[in-house]
């Protein structure tokens, strides 16, 4: 069987913003809701690359077969950036984002979502 993908994808960018000073320096928490997140949305996670930065700071890139997610971290203004791409269709990726969201509790997001259409 071959696969085809979908002629619209779905992109969400994220700044959000208020995010408690513990969680944002806990790597592992930041992870683990990530990959929860993926899972729940029933996202193919492949691999991903981490990096803690010293003496705070995190950054997280998810490559997916649908296509990738990626977090950084500001501590320094209580702010963390979500960018999430899927091409699978039309709004996926949005209850991944509303759990990540959810685990945060962050004061404000500026958040930016649309289709992306790939194919005239």
């Amino acid at each position: 069987m071959k696969f085809t993908s979908s002629s619209i994808g779905h992109e969400i960018s994220a700044v959000i913003y208020g995010v408690d000073k513990k969680l944002i320096n806990d790597a592992n928490f930041l992870k683990g809701i990530v990959m929860d997140a993926l899972k729940k949305d029933k996202f193919t996670i492949l691999k991903y690359i981490d990096h803690k930065f010293s003496p705070r700071g995190y950054t997280l890139n998810v490559l997916l077969s649908e296509s990738h997610l990626a977090i950084h971290t500001y501590p320094e203004h209580g702010s963390i950036y979500f960018g999430l791409y899927s091409c699978k269709c039309r709004g996926h990726g949005k209850q991944a984002y509303e759990y990540f969201i959810k685990k945060l509790k962050p004061r404000d997001i500026m958040v930016d979502m649309k289709d992306i259409v790939v194919k005239k």
